[in-house]
């Protein structure tokens, strides 16, 4: 089976979902990576009720679930609109294939994409994914947010004339920017332009297609988009207006050009770094701490032996 008939096969034998979409090292081929080495399938899987599907999941395929996992917590588990209290993560085997699997409330996942608060969901989604048959609504709030992250990288970028390569390097690289992972020696320094390298026809037709991009032959001229600030997601763009309001937006100097860039490198220092923590711990909360650590572990190892 190809990787996408894998996500539809997993699929159907989950309780009822919004969405599976596939992504990761894989899904999408990364360099880094020696022939022998399998990572595991990360998906996504976006449900209605975080708390419904984890119980019925529950009864259905307690082998998702760590050892020892009480479903009592699930079910003394409290409505919540915080962001984190709707989002977990289980490791399990289907079919003979290693799944992560990061659960999240639809209205969990939109208000990230509609924000950029946390960005730890809308971040996934601007690199390589796989999916099929999911919601209208859904899948234009996806081409939004690959809109939103091109706008943010071209500006992020103060030179006047950049690759594709660099570009897409730095679309992959604000995921990263100040992740905690990425200061632990857990996830490679190289983890964003290795997924770029593996993955360059995806970028290319997903960005490199973008009336926003001029290009002859592999250079760009940066158009540097600042009118096109008005319509970034919400926390982002307030950050930003808030530094722009006295710029003239219709005659940006060069230094002005490069403050907007370190403007937007803080507001991803401001937002990776305390988000991706929140984001491991509430994993944990599904995954189980044995389990956290036992990931977080092999990550570290991984590093060292390369």
């Amino acid at each position: 089976m190809n990787n996408l008939e894998i996500i539809e096969n997993l699929k159907e034998d989950l309780p009822e979902t919004v969405a599976v979409i596939g992504y990761g090292s894989g899904i999408y081929k990364q360099t880094g990576y020696d022939a022998l080495e399998k990572p595991d399938k990360d998906v996504i899987v976006v449900v209605d009720d975080f708390k419904q599907f984890l119980i019925s999941d529950y009864e259905q395929n307690a082998h998702h679930f760590s050892k020892g996992f009480d479903k009592s917590k699930l079910l003394r588990k409290k409505e919540s609109d915080n962001f984190y209290s709707n989002i977990g993560c289980l490791k399990f085997n289907h079919n003979n294939i290693h799944f992560k699997a990061m659960v999240v409330s639809r209205k969990t996942l939109e208000q990230d994409l509609k924000t950029w608060k946390f960005f730890g969901m809308a971040g996934r989604l601007t690199k390589p994914i796989l999916y099929q048959n999911i919601p209208e609504e859904l899948e234009k709030a996806i081409q939004r947010n690959r809109e939103n992250i091109l706008i943010t990288a071209l500006l992020f970028n103060d030179n006047d004339v950049l690759t594709l390569t660099e570009l897409y390097n730095t679309i992959s690289n604000l995921t990263y920017l100040y992740d905690f992972r990425t200061i632990l020696p857990g996830e490679k320094k190289s983890k964003a332009t290795d997924i770029v390298s593996g993955a360059y026809d995806f970028f290319d037709t997903t960005y490199g297609q973008s009336k926003l991009i001029t290009s002859s032959s592999q250079y760009i001229l940066n158009p540097h988009p600042i009118e096109f600030v008005g319509q970034l997601p919400d926390n982002i763009r307030i950050y930003l207006m808030n530094y722009l309001k006295d710029y003239n937006l219709d005659n940006m100097s060069k230094e002005e050009l490069e403050k907007i860039s370190h403007i937007i490198k803080k507001y991803f220092r401001k937002t990776n770094f305390i988000n991706s923590i929140r984001l491991a711990i509430s994993s944990s909360s599904t995954l189980g701490r044995e389990e956290t650590i036992k990931h977080g572990l092999s990550k570290v190892k991984r590093h060292f032996l390369k």
